[in-house]
């Protein structure tokens, strides 16, 4: 019997799985919320009236007639009830003179106001 050994106790072993468990979830949540503000910035641009003033906003007034058109399009996203007819001389001829003065001011004022 006195070849008999005792038991040792237990061992300490070091558990590492709950700093990396949480690291991950930290991770996880990083990666989800970075996902989550591209889509809603990519839903916020692309919404059609910050489409409308994109195109307003770098709007070439030298092209009357294409002028004339996107303003009476995208202008109407932005201002329902503004009135347009002044644009409609300029949108279905075949050759277009440029804006006149006062259409000039109208369009002006317009764009400021945006």
């Amino acid at each position: 019997m006195e070849e008999l050994k005792d038991i040792k106790e237990l061992l300490y072993i070091e558990d590492y799985s709950h700093y990396i468990f949480i690291f991950l979830i930290i991770i996880f949540a990083i990666i989800l919320f970075i996902i989550i503000k591209k889509i809603i910035s990519f839903k916020r641009a692309n919404r059609p009236e910050h489409v409308a003033k994109r195109k307003l906003k770098n709007l070439d007034l030298s092209d009357t007639k294409n002028s004339a058109y996107i303003i009476s399009k995208y202008g109407l996203v932005l201002r329902r009830s503004y009135n347009f007819e002044y644009l409609e001389k300029y949108k279905y001829k075949k050759e277009v003179r440029n804006f006149k003065k006062e259409d000039l001011k109208k369009i002006k004022v317009f764009l400021d106001a945006i």
